[in-house]
């Protein structure tokens, strides 16, 4: 009768490698194959391996690539507040690294680790697709299926490489890097396809392509699970056989003393390791907005294009079109998407892995290997070295522009240091503060002024709040009309009163009280497949604003803009075309992302090796969850959570909380080193 292999057994079977990627953590299970017969190898690795590699390399194109478009969605294409959308992705985040630990379970006690896999990448297919379509039900729904699709398919695909090897196998690390090359590979070429297609044909074909690859990998796996099988069940059977592995030493008995001083110092560690993880985190969240919002996409431009803005005295036909940024058609004006920088950390890793894992062993061999404490404070120490760098990016940027404003219009507060926010309502009845320009925008002596890159986010939002209120009614009107109106569209359709290709409008007369409309930012318009159609036509010899299809958040900022005060306007769109040739070199994020890889590398692999090696062998699992459960789901919880404050204060005040958490790590963590090392009880 063939035995059962537990969640926990598999966990037990880990060993350390030399590299791990980013947040590739969840891997229970190194196993092996005996040495009886190698047939049907490449690079002496069973052609089996090649099947988990590029199913594996394939699911993480697709989380990957999604993950690099997600913000960025719902901040401009949604136009949710930072804090909104921050908090949707804490608790996607969280959940994506906590569901493995139910998924596992649930593939040992009923699906198996192979049907599980197939499962689960069917629903994070079906997560994928949904995200391509527009209504939001298919967002939320959209994200449901992602986590519970890598609840079922991450821990148990990384549990059938262990089914490949013997342990003692020499192949089994090897055997482990090829295995988390796919996932570099997958990580790095994700967000640049997903993000490429976002850039040419918008968020929902970049959705879509991170759909067909889960596909691609599910085709991988379901062609060589065979095969894959096949190798496991030979390893069960002369398991069972009773055949030994004579090199497999027996584990030495160790005093109760020595249990509980290691278990003190994994926790010690873990809690550790959520402060790293915390500021590493923040690379999908603010650094994607850094990226989009105050770095130069423009790589071969040695300064920023600047944005122009139609002048106010335009026709309405060119107003409709909003900002543009100048450029030619030369492979000099292309402009990377904030999306493929996502893809920095994993060619870092990629490059540099081999190089660490060199340089320990080369220390080993030497005897002078620094311990597991001792890296993981060199880890904590680059962590505020790369935000020292985006002090120094902060720095670039934050030079001053402005414009002569003589009194402030209704709508826009101003602090008693000169700070220009708004009071927005909320949906339960109170008052949320909102900032533009991240605290930066100061008014003071009939003067405008903006220290930095004011984002076109908050100049849109500012000039709505600058609207009449006459004017934010007929917009709330007119919404509410259109949505109104596109119900009675779908009932007449279904009664067959209508054609089901009929069109519609409906149309609303902007009273002359809400003062002069100018869209200045863009009529909106919308995406219908490939095409982007203007769903809002102004006439302003008759103030008719029409409208053929339901308005989102923001369309409605869009034309709450288009009514905002004319003094004000002027002014602020003077400051948001001049700081926008404001924003800083790449080189600035490719130093923090390689900064920010040598402390992952420092810290990473050597914490997750420390748990397999000096957690009590009937403890490791419980261990594992919990290195899990902090460096996973409570790390990326809070990490978005914190991200949720990107905007409420200044970029340097941002970045400066994560370079003095690194250093008071590094420093804790050095001081405990003389209390910590001799709790290992000789464990490196």
């Amino acid at each position: 009768m063939r035995a059962r292999r537990t969640w926990r057994d598999r966990l037990m079977e880990i060993r350390p490698v030399a590299s791990l990627p980013n947040d590739e953590l969840l891997s229970p299970g190194l196993g092996d194959f005996g040495r009886n017969g190698r047939s049907g190898e490449i690079l002496g690795h069973p052609t089996c391996l090649f099947t988990l590699f590029f199913a594996e390399m394939w699911e993480r194109f697709s989380f990957y690539g999604m993950k690099a478009l997600l913000i960025l969605y719902m901040v401009n294409y949604l136009f949710w507040r930072q804090a909104d959308a921050s908090h949707v992705f804490a608790w996607y985040a969280g959940l994506v690294y906590a569901t493995p630990v139910l998924g596992g379970m649930i593939a040992d006690r009923w699906l198996g680790a192979r049907w599980s896999v197939v499962i689960g990448g069917v629903i994070i297919a079906i997560g994928h697709f949904l995200l391509a379509f527009e209504p939001m039900p298919f967002f939320y729904s959209g994200l449901g299926c992602l986590i519970v699709g890598t609840g079922f398919l991450k821990p148990n695909i990384s549990t059938q490489v262990g089914a490949l090897y013997r342990q003692s196998d020499e192949r089994r690390d090897s055997a482990f890097t090829i295995f988390y090359m796919g996932i570099n590979l997958g990580a790095l070429a994700g967000p640049i396809v997903c993000g490429w297609l976002q850039l040419s044909y918008g968020y929902h074909y970049g959705f879509a392509a991170a759909g067909v690859g889960m596909v691609a990998g599910l085709i991988v796996y379901i062609a060589g699970m065979g095969s894959v099988v096949r190798r496991s069940d030979q390893i069960v059977a002369e398991d069972e056989a009773g055949e030994s592995d004579p090199q497999e030493p027996a584990a030495p008995a160790v005093s109760h003393k020595v249990v509980v001083d290691r278990c003190v110092v994994l926790v010690v560690i873990c809690v550790f390791a959520i402060l790293f993880w915390v500021g590493f985190e923040q690379a999908a969240n603010v650094m994607n907005l850094w990226a989009d919002q105050h770095t130069n996409m423009h790589i071969f431009h040695g300064e920023a294009p600047a944005t122009v803005v139609p002048d106010a005295n335009a026709a309405v036909s060119d107003l409709a079109v909003g900002p543009t940024t100048p450029t030619g058609d030369t492979w000099k004006d292309w402009r990377m998407g904030a999306a493929m920088t996502q893809s920095i950390n994993p060619l870092f890793i990629v490059t540099l892995a081999a190089v660490f894992a060199w340089f320990w062993q080369y220390l080993e061999r030497r005897k002078c290997q620094p311990s597991t404490p001792f890296k993981m404070a060199f880890g904590f120490f680059f962590l505020s070295v790369a935000y020292g760098i985006l002090l120094l990016a902060v720095q670039a940027e934050g030079r001053g522009t402005s414009a002569p404003l003589a009194v402030m219009p209704a709508g826009i507060s101003v602090d008693e240091d000169g700070t220009v926010h708004s009071m927005i309502p909320t949906a339960g009845g109170g008052l949320e503060r909102e900032d533009y320009g991240a605290t930066r925008l100061k008014w003071a002596d009939g003067t405008l002024k903006m220290n930095g890159v004011l984002s076109d986010l908050d100049w849109m939002r500012a000039l709505g709040q600058s609207a009449t209120a006459i004017h934010k009614d007929t917009i709330d009107e007119l919404a509410k009309l259109a949505e109104e109106r596109l119900e009675e569209v779908k009932a007449a359709k279904r009664a067959g009163e209508m054609a089901r290709d009929a069109t519609w409008e409906v149309q609303i007369t902007v009273p002359d009280e809400a003062g002069e409309i100018r869209p200045t930012t863009g009529l909106p318009k919308h995406v219908f497949g490939r095409e982007e159609k203007y769903v809002v036509d102004w006439d302003p010899d008759t103030r008719v604003l029409t409208v053929t299809d339901t308005l989102t958040d923001r369309d409605k900022a869009q034309l709450l803009a288009a009514g905002a005060d004319p003094h004000f306007r002027d002014a602020l769109t003077k400051i948001f075309e001049e700081s926008s040739v404001l924003k800083v070199s790449i080189i600035w994020l490719l130093a923090f992302y390689m900064v920010l890889t040598i402390g992952e590398l420092c810290l990473s692999p050597v914490g997750l090796s420390l748990v397999t090696k000096a957690a009590p062998p009937k403890y490791v699992g419980l261990f594992m969850g919990l290195w899990f459960f902090t460096t996973g789901f409570i790390a990326n919880y809070a990490a978005h959570t914190v991200g949720g404050m990107w905007g409420t204060m200044t970029p340097s005040a941002y970045f400066m909380i994560f370079g003095i958490v690194g250093i008071f790590a590094t420093v804790l963590m050095l001081l405990l080193l003389r209390v910590l090392k001799p709790m290992l009880h000789g464990v490196h």
